[in-house]
């Protein structure tokens, strides 16, 4: 019942096919706080006897970032396949640990960096192919706030503007081009009196001479961009990394002859997402460990180069 499972985790779920039902174990949730929801099953108080006694399914772990590693090797234990929010783990090792222990009993473990799965990102390279060019170059800003109040300003709860944000920028060079940084640099900005970072800029270099720059945190207004360069081209994103599934967004292009808007059909990439989580579980496919290992790696080199700072 974190506010991001009742936007969107919950609803996806409830409209996607192959989810016949939707357990949900909170120690705060009943049947008025959660609302009319299509396929509602079972309230549980805790997810620990959920995981336990339930029928082993899909769980989706949208818990406070500390306790994902908990969850997640209880519920693969049971028996389920699980899908964990950003940052699916706190370090690459526990990662790797994680997706061993999920092959080793066949089951699918995913991390919900769902971005990428809206039919945006495909656009955007078909447009860049039609033009004949490449994208070399990202400028990525994401600023969501965040009140003072909230388990991501708390250390000990894993808190902090690298695991709150740093999974876009991880991910994203493996979205554009399927490749981790050879190199990355981390200038912290802001942080709190204890040393925890709040906001943070990086430049990061991938193979064949390609970059990424990005501005992430939580201090400011709301931004989300993304802009993409090539050459002789230039598309802007509306919302990258959070788009809702409503309305139809925009993807602006700029050549060196005409700008444009290119107008993309409503999705909801975490229901999208979540589709082909059930087509990994039916078909035994291991499409998931890859992105899972690769962007926690990539988030502990942004980390350490980012020298976070100790309590």
């Amino acid at each position: 019942m974190s506010k991001f499972a009742q936007r969107r985790i919950l609803p996806a779920a409830s409209a996607t096919a192959g989810i016949a039902a939707v357990d949900i174990a909170s120690a705060h949730a009943d049947a008025e706080s959660v609302g009319p929801l299509a396929k509602l099953g079972r309230i549980h108080r805790d997810w620990r006897v959920a995981l336990d006694t339930v029928r082993p399914g899909l769980v989706y772990v949208s818990l406070v970032n500390s306790e994902h590693a908990a969850a997640v090797r209880h519920a693969l234990n049971a028996g389920h396949h699980v899908i964990v929010d950003k940052p699916a783990l706190l370090d690459a090792d526990t990662a790797q640990e994680m997706v061993s222990l999920a092959r080793s009993s066949s089951l699918v473990l995913a991390e919900a960096v769902c971005y990428s799965f809206h039919p945006m990102f495909a656009e955007a390279q078909a447009i860049t192919e039609r033009l004949g060019s490449d994208i070399t170059k990202a400028v990525a800003v994401f600023t969501p706030p965040v009140p003072r109040d909230d388990f991501r300003y708390d250390r000990a709860r894993g808190g902090g503007a690298f695991f709150d944000t740093g999974p876009y920028m991880a991910s994203l060079g493996r979205v554009l081009w399927q490749a981790e940084p050879e190199q990355l640099s981390v200038l912290v900005s802001e942080r709190t009196e204890d040393g925890l970072e709040t906001a943070y800029s990086v430049l990061a270099s991938y193979p064949g001479g390609r970059t990424a720059v990005g501005h992430f945190g939580f201090t400011t207004v709301y931004q989300n961009t993304l802009r993409l360069l090539g050459e002789g081209c230039a598309i802007e994103f509306e919302r990258p990394f959070s788009m809702p599934p409503a309305p139809a967004p925009g993807i602006r292009v700029q050549t060196k002859d005409q700008q444009y808007v290119h107008q993309v059909d409503p999705a909801d990439s975490m229901q999208l997402f979540l589709t082909q989580v059930l087509n990994a579980v039916k078909t035994g496919s291991r499409e998931f460990d890859a992105p899972l290992i690769s962007d926690a790696r990539t988030l502990g080199r942004l980390i350490a180069a980012g020298g976070r700072g100790k309590p």
